[in-house]
C-alpha cells in the first residue's frame, strides 16, 4: 500500500491510542544466564558456549551485574519491586536461539507498575504509566544476504542480558511516543543499564498501536509494529499505522490484531503475522533457576546510589532557572553535558551566561571532533575563568572564542589571564584615546554623522566598526559605545 493521506475531517474524528515495548540491552560484562562476554561488531559465534549452544546438560545460572541494572532503572521509574520473583520459558520458534524457547519473566516481573514523567514543549510533564519491566535473554542475529541459499546464523548475541520495559495504552500521539522514547534514552544512560545505541539494536522497541472515535468508549484492535531501531523510525511508523487503520475502517474493513514491521525503503509497514497471544507462548516456570530474591537492604543501597535523573534537572533548570524547554533538554540530553554544565553554575556564572557558551563554542568544538562533553579538555573552572574575562571586559568575546579558548584546548593547565597576556588580546581600556579616534572619524565622515543625527541610528556600527579595526580588537567595546554614542549626540 502507499502512501496515504486522509483529510483532516476524518483524522479528526479518530483518537488512537498507543503503548510500547521498550527493549534495552544491558550494559554488563557477561550475558545474563552464560559466562562468555558479548561485544558489538565481534567475528560471528566468537561469544558462544554450551550454554548458548544449549547443549544437554548445561544449566543456566542469573548474572547478578543484570538484576542490578534491571533495579536500578525499576526505581528510576518509580516501579513496585517485588522481594521475590520467577523466570520461565517463552516457547516460541526462535532460529537463533538453540534452545528453542527464551527465558524471560511472565508473572510477577522484577520492577511493576511505576511511571514515567516525560517533558513535552509546553513546559509541562506528561506522566506514562509503566506496567511493568522484566528480565529476559536476547536472541542471535539471522542473516539473510550473504548467501544465496541459506540463511547463516550469529550467536553472539544469544542469551544478551535484556530488560523489557512495557507501558500502558496512554500515549495518544507519535510525538508523544517519541518523547517517552527519548526520555527513556536519556534515563538508561544516565543510569548506565545500557549505551542507548540505536543503530547497533542495543535499544529498540515495539509499538502497539490502535484508533477509535473519539467519541467510543472502548479502544480498538490494536497491531503491534516490531523492531523499530530509531526514534525518527518510531514516528514514522505510527502516523503511517494511525492512517492506515483509520483509512480502513473508513472504508467498511476491520482492523485485524497483527504484528507488523516497518519498511524504510516504501515508508510503510508490513504484515509479518497474525498476533501472538500469551497462551500461544505456553509460559511455564524454569526449573533451572530458583526463585530471584531481592532485599530491601539491596534496594537501599541501590536509591541511595542514584545519580541525579533528566526529569529532577530538567524541572530545576526551567523553574528555578528560567531557561526554556528547549534549551534544558539540549542540556540534560548527556550526563555529562549537565553535569559540566553544573559544574560552571557552581563557579558562580549566571546560568544563561554559562548555557551560551556550553551549547555555543564548546559545543561547536565537541561536534567538530566528534566528542562527548565528557571529552572536553578545560576543566569548568579554566572555562568560567574565561568567561569572567570577557564579562569583565578584559578579552572581546570574539577574541575569547576564536583565539582563547583554542589555546586553552591545547594548553588546558594554563591560566586563561596567563593565556591571554601572551596571545595579547587583552583590551585596552583608554577612553582619551578612542574619544580623539573618535574625533577623527568625525571630521573625515561629516556626511555620515549628519545623516546620524538626522536619524539614521544604525551608522552608530559603523563607528564603532571603524574605532575597533584602528585598535586590532583591544578597545574595549562598552567604552567604544559608550564614546561613539556621546560624541555622535553631542551638540555642536
Amino acid at each position: 500500500m502507499s502512501k496515504l493521506r486522509l483529510s483532516a475531517e476524518i483524522r479528526q474524528k479518530y483518537q488512537a491510542v498507543i503503548g510500547l515495548e521498550v527493549h534495552v540491552q544491558l550494559q554488563v560484562k557477561s550475558k545474563i544466564f552464560a559466562t562468555e562476554a558479548f561485544t558489538f561488531g565481534s567475528e560471528p559465534n566468537e561469544h558462544i558456549s554450551v550454554i548458548t549452544l544449549a547443549h544437554p546438560g548445561a544449566l543456566p545460572s542469573i548474572n547478578g551485574a543484570c538484576v542490578q541494572q534491571a533495579l536500578k532503572m525499576g526505581l528510576a521509574t518509580h516501579c513496585h519491586i517485588p522481594t521475590a520473583t520467577y523466570f520461565a520459558r517463552k516457547n516460541y520458534f526462535y532460529p537463533d536461539l538453540p534452545k528453542g524457547y527464551q527465558l524471560s519473566q511472565a508473572e510477577n516481573p522484577i520492577c511493576q507498575n511505576g511511571y514515567l514523567d516525560v517533558p513535552m514543549p509546553d513546559g509541562g510533564l506528561h506522566r506514562i504509566r509503566i506496567e511493568r519491566i522484566h528480565l529476559e535473554e536476547d536472541a542471535g542475529k539471522s542473516i539473510h544476504d550473504l548467501d544465496e541459499r541459506d540463511t547463516l546464523i550469529d550467536l553472539n548475541r544469544a542469551g544478551a542480558g535484556l530488560i523489557e520495559l512495557v507501558t500502558y495504552p496512554d500515549l495518544r500521539s507519535a510525538d508523544e511516543a517519541c518523547a517517552f522514547m527519548a526520555e527513556i534514552r536519556k534515563l538508561v544512560r544516565y543510569l548506565g543499564v545500557g549505551d542507548g545505541n540505536m543503530e547497533q539494536g542495543n535499544l529498540r522497541c515495539d509499538a502497539n498501536v490502535s484508533v477509535m472515535l473519539k467519541t467510543a468508549t472502548e479502544y480498538g484492535t490494536r497491531v503491534e509494529v516490531k523492531n523499530l531501531n530509531s526514534i525518527n523510525y518510531l514516528g514514522k511508523a505510527i502516523n503511517y499505522e494511525i492512517e492506515r487503520q483509520i483509512a480502513l475502517i473508513e472504508n467498511g474493513g476491520e482492523v485485524r490484531q497483527s504484528t507488523r514491521t516497518w519498511q524504510v525503503s516504501t515508508g510503510t509497514t508490513q504484515l509479518m503475522r497474525d498476533k501472538e497471544t500469551a497462551d500461544d507462548y505456553r509460559y511455564f516456570p524454569e526449573p533451572d533457576l530458583q526463585p530471584l530474591r531481592i532485599s530491601r537492604e539491596q534496594l537501599a543501597q541501590l536509591q541511595e546510589a542514584l545519580p541525579v535523573l533528566p526529569a529532577a534537572l530538567y524541572e530545576r533548570y526551567t523553574q528555578e532557572l528560567g531557561l526554556s524547554y528547549l534549551e534544558a533538554m539540549a542540556l540534560v540530553e548527556q550526563a555529562s553535558t549537565a553535569r559540566y554544565f553544573d559544574a560552571l553554575l557552581e563557579q558562580k556564572l549566571e546560568a544563561r551566561v554559562a548555557y551560551n557558551w556550553l551549547m555555543g563554542p564548546v559545543k561547536s568544538y565537541l561536534n567538530e571532533h566528534q566528542l562527548e562533553t565528557e571529552a572536553f579538555p578545560v576543566e569548568p573552572a579554566r572555562l568560567a575563568a574565561l568567561i569572567r574575562l570577557v564579562e569583565g571586559g578584559k578579552v572581546s568575546h570574539n577574541a575569547a572564542r576564536e583565539r582563547l579558548l583554542p589555546a586553552m584546548m591545547l594548553h588546558a593547565e594554563a591560566e586563561p589571564a596567563h593565556l591571554a597576556r601572551e596571545l595579547n588580546v587583552l583590551m585596552e581600556s583608554n577612553t582619551t584615546a578612542i574619544a580623539q579616534a573618535m574625533e577623527a572619524l568625525m571630521q573625515e565622515f561629516p556626511d555620515e554623522v549628519a545623516r546620524y543625527r538626522n536619524g539614521r541610528k544604525g551608522l552608530m556600527g559603523f563607528f564603532v566598526g571603524k574605532i575597533m579595526k584602528a585598535f586590532k580588537g583591544k578597545a574595549n567595546p562598552k567604552e567604544v559605545n559608550q564614546v561613539v554614542k556621546s560624541q555622535l549626540e553631542a551638540k555642536n
